[in-house]
């Protein structure tokens, strides 16, 4: 079978994210999503659900023919299943490896396989220097990080009203209005947010993302639930302060991406990765309630003083994504 040089496809087992279509396009492949979750009402259970990926998947290489495939990590099973297909037509096979691959138990128990695919593959990205740590303990060589990209978005859409109303309205009345990243995901910190919170009642929270149960929250409290992207993003730029937290370790945060995208002076998790990458534009908090309160009054009073050092940030980081595209590239030429 006579493979199709000018084809690279770029696949992914899950929703696909602003990540995926910007990694797919600054490599200048295809993106396929491929993500069987329900069948009518009923959520099919993972293993179901990985073999009628694994089928399509294989039927989509077999009938498009690429010359190089992208396959997403999590879940292992993708670049697997796409170096079946590699290896019997000799297509070259990248895996760009999400931090959850190396850190999160579940998809720890499947080590074994992710080394056997990643010393197969002729190039292994990931988001951050300690997961490119693991790689090299493993002895997976060519490997390199691929940071992210930095969004741009449309400012004459997010000064459109937000959908709701009274959230609008509350906004407006907001002195300082500050906007929690959140999912109430077990890595989230949301509740010594919430503590912060209580001690500031002079700022409003918006907390994103919905809980599974009932939360104690003082009265400058908004629960916001899960918002449509853009709606999400009105939120953002009309907040002054933006927080993003997690209690997994040697993590960087997407949400952080977003928020620079909308030059909002942000604090973040004092971690030594998120130190590293973002040191020059941050404001850095341990879980700790006191500890927020002082970031966030910190960045409100050097709002203007942070927003500049944000656009000088991107500005050099554009070059960074660019050298980082080319880099790839070369390993698969």
């Amino acid at each position: 079978m006579k493979l199709n040089a000018n084809k690279k496809l770029f696949i992914v087992w899950g929703e696909q994210t602003e990540l995926s279509r910007q990694l797919a396009q600054g490599l200048s492949a295809e993106l396929r999503q491929i993500y069987y979750k329900k069948i009518g009402p009923y959520n099919l259970p993972a293993f179901f659900r990985y073999i009628l990926q694994a089928a399509e998947t294989l039927l989509v290489l077999f009938y498009e023919k690429p010359a190089i495939v992208i396959t997403q990590n999590p879940p292992v099973f993708a670049p697997l299943t796409a170096l079946i297909y590699c290896k019997i037509f000799g297509a070259k096979l990248a895996i760009d490896s999400h931090t959850a691959a190396f850190l999160d138990r579940k998809w720890q128990r499947f080590y074994p396989l992710f080394r056997f695919a990643a010393c197969c593959a002729a190039l292994n990205s990931c988001h951050n220097y300690k997961n490119l740590e693991i790689l090299k303990d493993w002895k997976i060589e060519p490997a390199m990080v691929m940071q992210f990209a930095n969004p741009v978005y449309e400012t004459e859409k997010l000064s459109l009203p937000l959908a709701e109303a009274r959230l609008e309205e509350k906004l407006k009345q907001s002195q300082l209005p500050v906007m929690m990243v959140n999912r109430f995901a077990a890595d989230d910190d949301w509740e010594t947010v919430i503590r912060t919170a209580g001690l500031m009642p002079e700022a409003d929270f918006f907390i994103t993302g919905r809980p599974s149960g009932e939360i104690q929250a003082p009265a400058n409290v908004y629960l916001t639930g899960y918002l449509k992207h853009e709606e999400f993003l009105k939120l953002m730029s009309r907040c002054r302060v933006a927080l993003a937290f997690s209690l997994r370790p040697d993590t960087v945060l997407w949400s952080i991406r977003e928020i620079m995208a909308l030059n909002k002076p942000f604090v973040t998790t004092d971690s030594e990765v998120l130190r590293h990458y973002y040191g020059e534009v941050g404001l850095f908090a341990k879980s700790d309630a006191d500890e927020i309160k002082n970031k966030i009054l910190e960045a409100a009073r050097a709002e203007n003083e942070i927003k500049n050092k944000i656009k000088i940030f991107l500005e050099k980081d554009r070059v960074r994504w660019y050298n980082e595209i080319e880099k790839f590239n070369n390993f698969l030429t």
